[in-house]
């Protein structure tokens, strides 16, 4: 008489098969703007920043398109950023997946 409700397994297989997100373990300036980000699967992504640093640095950060200031980035979690009280900051990720421009700048004060 009584039904039996059988949950499908196929959300947690599907969740397993992701793939792992990769971690940026080291970061090196090429050129003045460009930077490369080597991950923990052996890849290396390179970001000319040179055209976000145009479009969205303004005002008293444009100090950070010297190269000698733009050197001294950043890293955390999945971010870059320059200056002490992280005056500009860009997620990673979201340079790396659209390879341009972010929609999701994290911010510039």
């Amino acid at each position: 008489m009584g039904t039996s409700i059988y949950l499908s397994q196929t959300s947690k297989m599907r969740s397993a098969s992701k793939k792992a997100k990769a971690k940026i373990v080291h970061a090196h300036s090429i050129t003045s703007f460009c930077i490369a980000f080597e991950f923990d699967n052996g890849e290396i992504k390179r970001i000319d920043f040179l055209p976000v640093f145009q479009k969205y640095v303004k005002g008293e950060n444009l100090k950070y398109l010297t190269p000698s200031l733009f050197k001294k980035f950043k890293l955390e979690d999945d971010r870059i950023f320059w200056g002490k009280n992280e005056d500009i900051a860009f997620s990673i990720t979201s340079l790396l997946e659209k390879h341009k421009a972010p929609a999701d700048i994290l911010y510039i004060i």
